[in-house]
């Protein structure tokens, strides 16, 4: 989104406003968070619509919704950090392959079914590995949303997310400029 903003102007026009930088980017995680719990209420809907019962109860579901709600604000930064490195939508998808691939393979069950220890240990490199390990555990496991292993796997997402949207933040307003 950024990129585009930039490919079209809309970033200086912004820049023009008494919008801060902050204000910005803050907008935009709370629109990524919101646009994630809707994606989440509808792929657990349509689970539940074809019969999937999860092994938990109305607090494991709002932890799931923490989970991805704090995810979002790690892809988020992923993003910063892809649009402050792209000057274009087109070179910005490409690049987004770098992050979106790893978190794909790395950090689901593919990393937990590899027979390599390499691979499993480069799981835990990414911060989806901690949401497939939580949302496993709540949902298959039957733990509680305050079990130690779904806590720790949410302190440690919420450290992924505040570094990488950090990081994506800082490299936004110095590189991200024009």
């Amino acid at each position: 989104t950024f990129t585009v903003e930039r490919e079209q102007g809309l970033l200086r026009r912004v820049r023009t406003t008494p919008l801060t930088p902050g204000e910005l980017m803050s907008s935009q995680v709370l629109a990524y968070i919101v646009l994630a719990i809707i994606q989440a209420l509808v792929v657990f809907g349509m689970a539940f619509l074809i019969g999937y019962r999860p092994a938990t109860g109305p607090a494991g579901l709002l932890m799931a919704f923490v989970i991805v709600s704090v995810f979002s604000t790690c892809c988020v930064g992923f993003g910063l950090i892809t649009a402050a490195v792209s000057r274009s939508s087109g070179s910005a998808t490409g690049i987004s392959f770098v992050f979106i691939m790893p978190l794909m393979f790395l950090g689901t069950f593919v990393s937990a079914m590899a027979p390599s220890a390499l691979t499993s240990a480069a799981g835990r490199a990414v911060p989806s590995h901690y949401v497939t390990e939580s949302l496993t555990n709540l949902f298959l496991r039957g733990a509680s949303p305050i079990s130690a292993s779904v806590l720790t796997d949410l302190g440690i997402l919420v450290a992924f997310s505040v570094g990488v949207l950090l990081i994506g933040v800082v490299l936004f307003r110095k590189i991200g400029k024009d």
